[in-house]
């Protein structure tokens, strides 16, 4: 007796990521679906991990690997929506037999707007597919009626008709583990520079720009621990070194089991000596929990800097975001915990709140910097299935969008970017798109100390200060490359077709590894070439900002500022080797008041002992000897984000008699 040969099922996400080859939304579809013998028997699933950047031709080629499917099915998001319903668009077109099916945030609950943008997808799964997928695939199989499947929208006689509601699962074993089943090869986990995980599903809170909670308002609901721990062993064990792990929980920390999770990944990353980057989302409001979280990860070398998530400090944008945000005593009282524990952190903002105006913007970014922490900005992307979406909230606040890239330097991740709303004009978030660059060049890398210095001494907020520098870097900046940059930041967020790739790329050359902030890059890696270029321009930018607060009645005091700036000029030793693959050294000389200044800002790390240097602290800095092999890039990005700290990442050596650069 012959076999019935199976029928091939086509599970597809596109992924802006480098090197994923895992997706866990397939994987979950794929192993609950062979653990019923009936679909096992009848179905052979195949997972591909896509990347964007591959372009039609790659499309081309993926189409031209399988046989004719009997289903393929695409998990959808905004940043590959265009792809992914193009890709659904040919496999109709050679096999107008195909089942399409389509799930994920962006098309979930969106039927009537995604059958109209794409008439050939036959199905569309809302919220949890795990379950309803199983279901359709016995259906297509039986060529049954889908009226019986909740949870789902489809064609029948030419109109889309939509199923009742799903329940939520409340029983996440009924989720078949991709991990713990042979869904995933070993090679295809030690292959893949990524692995997203989950413990748990859900969120408590309702903020009006996010799906996760704003949309679903589900309680958290947790997979069994010891399925977790038994995973974890398997994915560490095979993940290649310096790979991330992002548990992809809306609310790392909230439960009192994270903690036990978060041990067990630092023992069998000890039992395996695996050194990983191990990513979340922590818990909106942090609390002691995530502090001893944190600081255990970070002891353990797998983590970078933790996220304060505030989006903003306005009373009144927090209101209208449904949001309940981190006191700001609490706030600086957790910065002050990190700090003390020497782990780095960055408080997430969003520009473009509604309620938010260009002023209380710069109040929440001076919150950040004044309390010592490290702002990461980002423009608000208007989600479906948000509250901010809906039409009564979008007119009730005349929010304007425009569908552009969030990053005009990265044209394959498109968003609808909120740009203006009855509290921000356009130019004022143009604007706020290009303070937030100078902001993060300036006060993150290039001027930290001598920024902190003035700050602190003249009263001066750093908001202000790092404006000063924005007109500095546009109009009076001695580079003219570096000018003509920073011009075309303001250039390309008003129109992004303008973006002068030809001109970063004269500044930066092949240096981009990671297409993110690449104005930033650019910038960067156009002040940091040279030592002597790199001292030049700093001086100019110091002489300029002193010379403007003295105008305006400001007493600086150069002495303090100046040996602030011996430092910051130093520290670009790393970014340098990094650059150039050259180690170098470089020497500082700080006054004694204005050290002890960075030291209680955080700005030098805690640890280092100056109590034997009297009036000056002398010493001497360089970077590690892997930096030489440390892309520039992805530093740059790392710095961006919060992660990178060259103070913090450099060699310090105080002593009077300084050592010889080691390595």
């Amino acid at each position: 007796m012959t076999s019935m040969k199976k029928r091939p099922v086509q599970l597809v996400e596109f992924t802006a990521m480098h090197g994923v080859r895992y997706s866990v939304t397939l994987g979950y579809l794929k192993a609950t679906s062979v653990a019923d013998p009936v679909l096992d028997a009848a179905c052979d699933f195949r997972i591909s991990v896509r990347e964007q950047s591959g372009g039609e031709q790659a499309t081309t080629a993926l189409l031209d690997s399988w046989d004719e499917p009997f289903v393929v099915a695409l998990t959808v998001f905004f940043w590959n929506r265009a792809q992914s319903l193009e890709l659904a668009r040919q496999v109709k077109e050679r096999w107008p037999d195909c089942r399409v099916v389509v799930g994920g945030n962006d098309v979930s609950h969106q039927q009537e707007p995604l059958f109209t943008e794409a008439p050939w997808v036959d199905v569309l799964v809302h919220g949890e597919g795990e379950l309803r997928f199983r279901d359709l695939l016995h259906s297509f199989l039986a060529e049954g009626d889908l009226a019986a499947i909740p949870g789902i929208s489809y064609w029948s006689d030419g109109t889309v008709v939509t199923n009742p509601d799903a329940d939520r699962i409340t029983d996440l074993e009924q989720i078949v583990s991709p991990i713990l089943t042979p869904v995933y090869s070993d090679e295809e986990i030690t292959g893949s520079s990524m692995i997203v995980y989950e413990t748990n599903r859900g969120c408590p809170y309702r903020c009006a720009f996010c799906y996760w909670g704003g949309a679903t308002n589900s309680k958290v609901r947790q997979f069994d621990l010891g399925r977790i721990f038994a995973e974890l062993d398997r994915l560490i064990r095979l993940m290649p070194t310096d790979a991330t792990l992002f548990i992809a929980d809306a609310n790392f920390g909230i439960l009192a089991r994270d903690q036990q999770i978060a041990e067990h990944i630092v023992e069998l990353s000890k039992r395996y000596d695996k050194r990983l980057i191990i990513s979340t989302n922590w818990a909106k409001n942090s609390n002691e929990r995530i502090v001893e979280i944190a600081s255990m990860l970070h002891a353990a070398d797998l983590t970078g800097a933790i996220t304060l998530s505030a989006q903003s400090f306005d009373a009144e944008v927090l209101k209208i975001a449904n949001r309940s945000n981190i006191r700001t005593d609490h706030y600086r009282r957790l910065l002050t915990r990190f700090r003390e524990l020497d782990v780095p952190t960055y408080t997430d903002l969003i520009w473009g709140l509604p309620g938010e105006t260009y002023d209380s913007y710069l109040n929440g970014v001076e919150e950040v910097l004044s309390a010592g922490g490290s702002p990461v900005i980002y423009p608000l992307l208007l989600l479906n299935n948000t509250e901010y979406s809906r039409e009564s909230f979008k007119d009730e606040h005349a929010l304007r969008t425009r569908w552009m890239p969030g990053d005009v330097t990265n044209p394959e991740l498109v968003a609808d970017v909120v740009v203006a709303h009855d509290a921000m004009t356009p130019e004022d978030w143009v604007n706020g798109m290009e303070f937030r660059v100078a902001m993060t060049l300036f006060q993150k890398i290039l001027l930290r100390c001598a920024l902190r210095v003035i700050h602190t001494t003249t009263g001066v907020r750093m908001v202000e200060l790092c404006a000063r520098l924005q007109s500095f870097m546009l109009d009076d900046c001695p580079d003219p490359f570096l000018r003509a940059v920073a011009r075309n930041v303001a250039v390309a967020y008003q129109e992004p077709t303008e973006v002068d790739m030809a001109l970063l790329k004269t500044v930066i050359g092949d240096q981009i590894i990671v297409p993110e902030e690449v104005h930033f890059q650019a910038l960067l890696c156009r002040a940091v070439t040279t030592e002597r270029g790199t001292a030049d321009l700093l001086k100019a930018a110091v002489d300029h900002l002193c010379a403007e607060l003295a105008a305006s009645g400001f007493e600086v005091d150069r002495v303090l500022v100046d040996g602030a700036l011996s430092l910051d000029i130093a520290a670009t030793t790393i970014l340098r080797a990094s650059l150039r693959g050259e180690l170098a050294e470089a020497e500082f000389a700080v006054p004694r008041q204005g050290w002890d200044l960075l030291v209680a800002s955080g700005d030098v790390p805690s640890s280092l002992d100056a109590s034997g240097q009297g009036n000056t602290v002398r010493g001497t800095v360089w970077a590690p000897p892997r930096w030489v092999h440390y892309p520039i890039s992805v530093y740059a990005l790392s710095i961006w984000h919060g992660t990178g700290r060259p103070l913090h990442d450099l060699e310090f050596a105080l002593p009077d008699r300084l050592p010889a650069l080691a390595g």
